[in-house]
């Protein structure tokens, strides 16, 4: 996964402003005081939207690949911890750690299973007993699957941005998918949807 998002981190920021509905999926199960950890957290969205009274300030740590968003989160919460890193590598936590992670639209940047697997590995070698995993994934539109498959690719797809059209590499996930990735590593499926034709949700929990 590279960090093609520094090229365009300032205009990616500004669309990321707003709460996604599917935090309304996560938010009930956090609890007072958890500790939660925001696997390609950007601009650190996810912390703007987490009432303080419940999860305090010092309780959130945040994870990117995108040195320049990274910048922005901490400029914005600079009383939580963010880091630069790569799904790809070992996460740089010691184990039962966490109470909750989120991976919003970010799990999809992981191309290969081997990746994949890997990264419910250490998500659950990270979470205490009883921890929950939330991710999403994008339903990659229907209007870039010819684009892409006349060129060959037919699990990672070239998504573009915003009117300089970055490109920006997906990989196709299905919710089966998700399921059976998150059971092999040991997490028990707590709450799966499609949400409104675009994401898939999934909340594991770990046991």
């Amino acid at each position: 996964m590279s960090s093609e998002y520094n090229t365009f981190a300032q205009d990616f920021s500004l669309t990321r402003a707003r709460p996604w509905p599917e935090f309304e999926i996560l938010f009930p199960f956090i609890k007072k005081r958890d500790r939660v950890l925001d696997l390609g957290c950007g601009n650190g969205r996810l912390r703007k939207f987490l009432d303080p009274e419940l999860v305090p300030l010092g309780n959130y740590y945040g994870l990117d690949v995108s040195s320049e968003l990274l910048k922005i989160a901490r400029e914005n919460h600079p009383s939580d911890h963010f880091f630069l890193s790569n799904f790809e590598k070992d996460l740089p936590f010691g184990a039962d750690q966490f109470e909750i992670i989120a991976a919003v639209a970010s799990f999809h940047h992981l191309l290969n299973t081997k990746d994949q697997k890997h990264f419910f590995t250490q998500c659950h070698r990270v979470l205490k007993s009883g921890g929950k995993l939330f991710i999403t994934t994008w339903i990659l539109p229907g209007r870039y699957f010819w684009p892409n498959i006349l060129r060959g690719r037919w699990k990672n797809w070239i998504v573009p941005f915003g009117k300089d059209r970055h490109p920006r590499t997906y990989r196709r996930v299905s919710l089966k998918a998700l399921r059976g990735m998150g059971q092999g590593a040991g997490f028990k499926v707590v709450e799966e949807k499609v949400f409104e034709g675009r994401n898939n949700v999934v909340v594991f929990e770990k046991v």
